[in-house]
């Protein structure tokens, strides 16, 4: 811990004002999201307690899909937050206007396009066959899968208020958005659990609905805060839509390829063997995904941060920087080590005898975890600086491979091998970006590199 600290006091102790706006929101973000982790871990048995093992495997199946509705914003959300990012380090906020105004336009036509194909399409499908779920166990799937896809569509729209938060270099601020959500949620699950009986419905409703009455009560807070860049339908530039879009592709295409690579999984497991089996993944997975959660805070206010000095041209302070939040891996890294070693009491506290998780997966929980925190630190970096070719192909080929590996491998070793194929996936990224990220602070970046 002494070492932890030395080196974040060297985050505090540096001259620039971003690096201490980066420090001050990543001890915000580590209390804010702290309290958030520890919702989430109550959540999971109190949820448990109100459904059964079947119905919130089912849950978290239908919560992967509605992951994909993030998709549609083809980037934009990322794109946004680039550019806006520049505007404000420039001072050119008539020019950040135009791209939170064009962003909630082109959002809000996407979105309204895609939910009219849903309501013309949902008669064909077959919802049941399609998660693998029997009919007389949840006979109103088809009403849940309705209602969450109307909610999660309006929450799609109003997101990009984080993004706008991002751009300030301010995330701490989005993740106290998403704390009170989580907050919310809790109380009414537990509310829920002493006046109602189980109902699937009822959870769904819950998590998709809390956040659009958050979202409602912020999006005046946040345009009266930032007034100068306050959406207006006046500074709807479709030219400026390029500019969204040019960089919000490839964002776009490594999000699609990160949903088949990481949210898949659940699809996947709930096929092969049943719904009642992605339960004991998410827990363990869950559990580990604290290394990452605390990685990705410290993580998070320098993708904004290296944009805007990488585009005041401060490679100095970008390899300064990367040093030492690779010391805070390997801290983080040694951390997962202990939590493997105290993980049966850990999960017995927690969830008691209720779910059985075999000590392989949670290792191979806590490798996936760590091969991905070490993915983010040049990823961050590169997101930030816009240099996305590189990490599209790799995207790609994750994508490709990562299903194929996941069935062959989960008949060999089981749920295991859904794990083990997410591992080995990553391992392409985790040599190819940084190569490409010490091209970029040499200076000797050219060709694909460089696009």
């Amino acid at each position: 811990m002494s070492r932890f600290s030395t080196i974040i006091n060297k985050f505090r102790n540096t001259n620039d004002l971003r690096g201490k706006l980066a420090i001050k929101n990543i001890i915000a973000s580590f209390l804010i999201k702290g309290g958030s982790m520890l919702i989430s871990f109550i959540i999971i048995p109190l949820t448990l307690g109100y459904l059964n093992e079947y119905e919130y495997g089912i849950w978290l199946t239908l919560s992967s899909v509605l992951s994909w509705i993030g998709l549609l914003d083809i980037g934009i959300g990322n794109g946004l937050r680039n550019k806006l990012t520049e505007a404000i380090a420039k001072k050119q906020y008539a020019l950040g206007k135009i791209y939170v105004s064009t962003t909630f336009f082109y959002m809000t036509i996407i979105i309204v396009i895609f939910y009219i194909s849903f309501i013309l399409s949902q008669h064909y499908i077959n919802w049941y066959d399609f998660f693998n779920v029997n009919s007389s166990k949840i006979p109103n799937l088809n009403a849940i899968i309705l209602i969450v896809v109307t909610l999660t569509c309006v929450n799609f729209i109003l997101g990009i208020i984080g993004n706008i938060y991002r751009a300030y270099q301010l995330p701490a601020i989005s993740d106290f958005i998403t704390f009170i959500g989580s907050l919310f949620s809790l109380l009414i699950i537990y509310i829920l659990t002493k006046t109602t009986s189980s109902s699937l419905m009822n959870i769904a409703i819950t998590f998709t609905g809390v956040p659009i009455i958050i979202y409602l009560i912020t999006y005046p807070i946040t345009f009266k805060k930032f007034p100068q860049i306050s959406p207006s339908l006046k500074k709807i530039k479709t030219k400026y839509f390029k500019d969204l879009i040019t960089l919000g592709v490839n964002f776009l295409v490594i999000q699609i390829t990160c949903v088949i690579v990481f949210m898949t999984s659940n699809i996947i497991i709930s096929k092969l063997f049943g719904p009642a089996s992605v339960t004991p993944y998410n827990i363990a997975y869950k559990y580990f995904t604290i290394l990452n959660v605390g990685f990705t805070i410290i993580l998070t206010p320098f993708w904004s941060a290296i944009t805007d000095a990488f585009t005041k041209n401060d490679i100095n302070w970008i390899k300064k920087i990367n040093k030492k939040i690779l010391l805070i891996w390997v801290l983080i890294t040694i951390l997962g080590i202990i939590m493997v070693i105290i993980a049966p009491i850990v999960y017995k506290i927690w969830i008691d005898d209720t779910i059985i998780i075999p000590t392989t997966l949670s290792i191979l929980c806590f490798i996936y975890v760590t091969i991905q925190n070490w993915n983010n630190i040049f990823a961050y970096t590169i997101n930030g600086i816009g240099y996305l070719r590189v990490s599209l192909i790799c995207a790609i080929i994750q994508a490709i491979i990562y299903i194929p590996l996941a069935i062959y491998f989960s008949k060999l070793i089981n749920i295991n091998g859904i794990v083990t194929a997410l591992c080995v996936t990553l391992l392409i990224s985790s040599i190819i970006q940084p190569i490409q990220y010490l091209k970029i602070i040499k200076g000797r970046t050219n060709g694909i590199w460089a696009k």
